[in-house]
């Protein structure tokens, strides 16, 4: 549709009404769209057999398009009155053989004693049949015209804005929700995780970005959410997770409530990290609870009896490190259905860059039976038997664009099953499939772990230093480290010279070794100012090339 869109250049509301009415197999098939396009912009003239015709064919440029335009010709030619007109219409699609025929001789007949060519009359009854197979009604295609203009509208001027809509519209589709923060990313639009003192229930504009809604944090109910926002609306923004105990109401506030708040990030604002928090959650809600209900029984602690306005300070947190990077993206997940302060695959970057073909938000623009490569992470597996008792996996295959569905039948799961494992970064090769629906799947050949691929496929590393670096001691140390990591991979030394010129080296042709993190940790050591640079085979390529870090 874009395509059409920008082949046609829509000025009106009447040309988007028709591309909708236009947009489907029938008359792409049989030419009308491109016939469309041409008259439009003058490329075919414009003529009408029966130029009276003009006034109800005119605005589609003599092209039968709509419903409404069927019935009007009937009226105009054959004396049709309005409901008989309706009553043809639908006895087309419906394709009543009988009845077609009655109706045929009778238009053919009335035309023919109105003045108008008998031949000409055949010739548009055989195309109004013909039309009957993919008709459309004005009234929607213009209903979906308007709703469509205003949309792209909003989305071209208000992106922030649309954006919040569609994203709250879909709070319960996760999948579509990634594919959605995938695209703002591209379009430099940035979704901010929750923030206990800004959020509100849904998404919103934050500027130029997207602040998430607390509604969207799994295990959060309306109530807890409800209680949230009147809580912050009565008492002004929190200063601390104890605060937030005190002040929401405990029956909506518990415990499972105030994991997924620490997990999705909703915490953050109070400059503390989330693994102290979530250790603290146990004294925090008990000691919220317990205000409470002092409060309610008309108890009052030291403070109050002091009638002092400064708060009490929180209790100390305990002294931990922060959770690692994986495991807060994995708590993002499980709360928000996605990751959104980063991405597991991020670490992946280069080696997606050298191996991947496609990502899943572009397996559209692939055709069925084409082979694809995909770098994702494995989730929603189910491992089953065949009825010959052969063990395959089902998965969903992730990346920031999306899932797809990939099954791995006996061989390939028998060869790769050690890296067919929950949330495990792999790389599926595979045959892309589609159903009748356009959903894709992916018929895996291979699968392989994203861990360490580059080292493995590497073919050459370059070891680029400056020349100055390379003492007597230390190549005598790299000789020794590459002596003991012998394989098939082929070594260079690229050194920088004083007046800004390199100079490539190339040691003995039996000097390969086998490429491994550990001998690239142990270069650096040696070499502090070097950089190990990996030369890969990409796919398709029958030599080494590439390079990346």
């Amino acid at each position: 549709m874009k395509e059409i869109c920008r082949k046609l250049g829509p000025d009106g509301i009447d040309d988007l009404a028709a591309l909708n009415a236009l947009y489907r197999p029938g008359p792409i098939d049989s030419g009308m769209v491109d016939d469309f396009i041409d008259r439009r912009h003058g490329r075919k003239k414009v003529v009408f057999d029966f130029p009276v015709l003009k006034d109800i064919l005119g605005p589609t440029l003599g092209i039968v398009v709509f419903q409404e335009q069927v019935m009007a010709i009937f009226q105009c030619l054959a004396g049709y009155s309005l409901g008989e007109a309706d009553i043809v219409r639908r006895i087309m699609g419906k394709k009543k053989r009988d009845e077609l025929d009655k109706h045929k001789a009778r238009f053919i007949d009335e035309g023919a004693s109105r003045g108008y060519n008998r031949t000409k009359l055949e010739k548009l009854w055989q195309m109004l049949e013909g039309f009957a197979d993919y008709a459309f009604n004005k009234s929607h295609s213009v209903a979906y015209a308007l709703l469509a203009y205003q949309t792209a509208y909003l989305k071209a001027h208000y992106p922030t804005h649309f954006w919040s809509a569609v994203l709250s519209n879909e709070l319960d589709n996760s999948d579509k929700v990634s594919r959605y923060i995938a695209e703002l990313r591209t379009g430099g639009i940035e979704v901010l995780p929750p923030d206990i003192n800004i959020s509100t229930f849904l998404f919103t504009p934050a500027g130029g970005q997207i602040r998430f809604g607390l509604t969207a944090i799994k295990g959060l109910g309306q109530s807890a959410v409800s209680a949230i926002v009147e809580a912050r609306d009565r008492g002004g923004p929190f200063r601390s997770m104890h605060d937030v105990c005190e002040r929401v109401d405990s029956k909506a506030l518990n415990k499972r409530v105030a994991e997924c708040l620490i997990k999705s990030g909703a915490f953050d604002a109070f400059g503390k990290k989330r693994r102290q928090l979530f250790l603290a959650i146990d004294s925090a809600v008990e000691s919220g609870a317990r205000a409470q209900r002092d409060r309610a029984t008309g108890q009052v602690g030291l403070f109050a009896m002091a009638d002092l306005e400064a708060a009490s300070p929180d209790p100390v947190l305990p002294d931990v490190d922060e959770w690692n990077q994986l495991d807060l993206l994995t708590h993002e997940k499980e709360t928000l259905g996605f990751y959104i302060t980063g991405h597991p695959l991020a670490r992946y970057r280069v080696a997606l860059e050298e191996f991947a073909t496609s990502d899943v938000g572009g397996l559209s623009d692939v055709a069925a039976g084409e082979t694809v490569k995909l770098g994702g992470l494995v989730n929603d597996l189910a491992v089953r038997n065949t009825k010959k008792g052969d063990r395959f996996a089902l998965f969903q295959l992730q990346d920031g664009s999306g899932s797809v569905k990939v099954v791995a039948w006996p061989e390939t799961f028998k060869n790769s099953s050690r890296c067919i494992v929950a949330e495990a970064a792999v790389l599926v090769t595979g045959r892309l499939e589609r159903t009748d629906d356009g959903a894709s799947t992916v018929i895996a050949e291979e699968i392989r772990a994203l861990d360490d691929l580059r080292e493995r496929e590497a073919r050459a590393i370059a070891v680029h230093a400056p020349a100055a670096s390379m003492t007597a001691e230390r190549i005598e140390q790299l000789h020794a480290l590459l002596d003991r990591h012998r394989g098939e991979c082929d070594v260079e030394f690229v050194l920088g010279l004083a007046d800004g010129s390199r100079a490539r080296i190339q040691p003995n042709r039996f000097v390969r070794v086998h490429l491994t993190p550990e001998l690239r940790s142990e270069i650096r050591k040696i070499c502090p100012e070097s950089d190990v640079q990996i030369h890969v085979r990409r796919p398709g390529m029958p030599q080494a090339a590439g390079a990346g870090r």
